[in-house]
């Protein structure tokens, strides 16, 4: 994939998620041409790639759309994430008892800037932060293989949230700021704690409503 292609995919991706393209809406050329200032090559590309990751729907003489959120598949999507999720934030800590304090700048840089998200109301924004967040944790962990499951994991389940529960934005925020905080101490099972209490307030989140 060149990298035309590769940067309308990962906007598209972005407008997905965050719900600029709600599931079922069409996707015709024409229009994510003008939307992300391409030709209709990258676009095509585009289109595929995010129907191997589920994203996306091609159908023969009908063109593409967004596809349907697996919402049935969340309560294994959640159990994947806590579990990843705990060892990543734990393996972070034990980052920062070694004298590696970058990893809590980083972070919170991040936090800082989903609150500002937040403050200008921008969810689509807000949505990629959270995945910046957490895609960071998993990479700073030090585990590539950790890093790639969660990105997948978690797309999904941002995905499913995004299209069927309220922003709920300041909360997680405030829980991410929280889970820097324990990364900061250096414990980690604290971190790890830290971080399933969030995942299953999430999934708590969904399941209400």
């Amino acid at each position: 994939m060149g990298a035309s292609a590769e940067r309308v995919t990962g906007q598209l991706r972005r407008d997905v998620l965050g719900g600029f393209f709600p599931p079922g809406a069409r996707l015709t050329e024409a229009v994510l041409v003008e939307r992300y200032g391409t030709s209709r090559v990258p676009v095509r590309e585009a289109l595929r790639a995010l129907a191997g990751e589920g994203f996306v729907e091609l159908r023969p003489n009908a063109g593409a759309r967004v596809a349907q959120v697996p919402v049935d598949d969340l309560a294994d999507l959640y159990a994947v994430r806590c579990v990843v999720e705990e060892i990543t934030a734990s393996r972070c800590a034990h980052r920062v008892a070694a004298g590696e304090t970058a990893v809590v700048e980083e972070l919170t840089g991040i936090v800082e800037a989903g609150f500002a998200a937040l403050d200008a109301g921008d969810p689509v924004l807000g949505a990629e932060l959270n995945s910046r967040f957490h895609g960071t944790i998993a990479v700073l962990s030090g585990s590539h293989s950790m890093a790639m499951v969660l990105r997948r994991v978690s797309e999904q389940i941002q995905w499913a949230y995004a299209t069927t529960v309220p922003q709920q934005g300041h909360r997680a925020w405030t829980e991410h700021r929280r889970i820097v905080a324990a990364i900061a101490s250096g414990d980690g099972a604290r971190a790890g704690r830290a971080m399933v209490r969030h995942v299953e307030t999430s999934r708590r989140g969904f399941t209400r409503s």
